[in-house]
């Protein structure tokens, strides 16, 4: 059959397909149906399956929903899965199917250690369960001594790039630095408290002085500095990535106490690639009173 469609009731009793009249839907039609149309992955309503817990023996899921091979999974409240007797390692978080007519083994999941007959559920695994198996990874957590010591989210559950949100930002306001010796590189540091849009695409860490992009892409970046005192000499604001200087901007102090500059660039980052801001003066005894650091997906 080349055209198909689902979702009429032209039974009786029960919602029948298109072309299966009185013998309701066939399985394999419906995930076809689901995956080319919907595509494969976390969808982007309620609170996109985040997770907490850190410190604490109990790993929280919030809501969500999603496309898993092709079925439909939906979780409208938060789901609490107790990791206390689990050993210490570092565990797989899925979206887990089983399409199987027995019950498969996880390693915890909201009902004990399985995923019961014909269903889709949020589980803890180890990567030998997770083999041959279908699912969407939300992350890892790490466990040691019954308590969960980190978690990190995994952006590939994004099944589409139009699934994440329009514009991922994040921004720290605040920064300073003491410019000692001239021609030496120094952090942009001591930001306020970042703020950003809220799925964690960009984690902005105002103790490391860093953004790091949990997603590859193309990423403005800016850095905006202040720079106080010192009428003579050059003042230099530098965009780096892991450690290497990829893009500048170097002004004259042209006379004036006070100088501004700002530096903008797009990059093209891959996952987890980590920024600072570095900063140099030709002058020694140069400060930064206020600087902003801004990372944007375009």
């Amino acid at each position: 059959m080349a055209e198909q469609s689902i979702g009429f009731a032209t039974g009786t009793g029960a919602a029948y397909g298109d072309g299966n009249v009185g013998a309701g839907y066939d399985s394999s039609r419906m995930i076809a149906m689901e995956t080319k149309t919907l595509g494969d992955g976390v969808l982007q309503v309620g609170n996109e399956f985040a997770m907490s817990g850190s410190g604490t023996g109990t790993l929280t899921i919030q809501d969500g929903a999603a496309i898993v091979g092709g079925y439909f999974y939906e979780n409208t409240s938060s789901s609490a899965i107790v990791i206390s007797t689990l050993a210490n390692a570092t565990y797989n978080v899925v979206i887990f199917v089983n399409s199987t007519a027995g019950s498969l083994t996880v390693s915890r999941s909201v009902a004990d250690t399985t995923v019961g007959t014909y269903s889709v559920r949020l589980a803890v695994a180890t990567s030998a369960q997770l083999t041959g198996r279908v699912y969407v990874q939300i992350g890892t957590i790490t466990v040691a001594g019954a308590v969960i010591t980190a978690i990190t989210p995994s952006y590939a559950m994004f099944g589409t790039t139009s699934q994440l949100p329009y514009q991922a930002y994040a921004s720290m306001s605040g920064g300073i630095a003491i410019l000692t010796l001239a021609n030496t590189s120094y952090d942009l540091s001591s930001f306020s408290s970042p703020t950003s849009s809220g799925e964690g695409l960009i984690v902005a860490d105002n103790v490391a002085n860093t953004m790091t992009v949990k997603r590859a892409g193309m990423y403005l970046i800016t850095g905006s500095c202040a720079f106080s005192s010192g009428t003579t000499g050059n003042r230099l604001v530098t965009i780096n990535v892991n450690g290497s200087n990829v893009s500048s901007t170097r002004q004259a102090a042209g006379g004036a106490a006070t100088l501004t500059i700002t530096q903008t660039a797009l990059h093209f980052l891959a996952a987890d690639d980590i920024i600072k801001i570095i900063l140099q003066t030709s002058l020694a005894g140069q400060s930064v009173a206020s600087g902003l650091f801004n990372v944007v997906r375009v």
